[in-house]
């Protein structure tokens, strides 16, 4: 994997990996951000790996769902480097008659084995909680 990046003003960044679109990072303060800081970027690394490991799952195992969200909030350090030290993630899947074991079969399988954006900050010391709930289509 290549990736190129180059600083466009202030705490702000273009970067771009071989065949994919670039990504606007901002480091800067809150009010004037423009896109994702380097740390929201990689819990939102996190969410979509998950994410896509889920869903793969569960379209696998013929599993009748319609919708996946997940919710995140992630603890860092107070002191340098704040790394983050614990992510919670809270996975909404809708659908109906969706078996309850299917859906943490398929979040547990991301966690442990498929989600290597997850299992690198595991390995890190990143403490990880999953919850999840299965609700009705709306």
């Amino acid at each position: 994997m290549k990736g190129h990046l180059v600083h466009v003003e202030e705490m702000r960044f273009r970067a771009q990996v071989e065949g994919a679109p670039e990504v606007l990072f901002d480091a800067g303060d809150q009010p004037s951000r423009r896109g994702p800081s380097p740390m929201q970027a990689t819990l939102l690394a996190t969410m979509a790996c998950t994410a896509s490991d889920v869903v793969s799952i569960l379209r696998k195992e013929r599993v009748p769902f319609r919708a996946l969200e997940i919710d995140a909030e992630a603890e860092r350090a107070k002191d340098f480097p704040k790394v983050f030290t614990k992510i919670r993630l809270h996975y909404r899947v809708r659908g109906t008659n969706i078996q309850e074991a299917a859906v943490k079969r398929a979040i547990d399988l991301s966690s442990d084995k498929y989600c290597t954006v997850g299992i690198m900050l595991r390995r890190a010391g990143v403490e990880f909680v999953n919850t999840h709930e299965i609700l009705p289509m709306e």
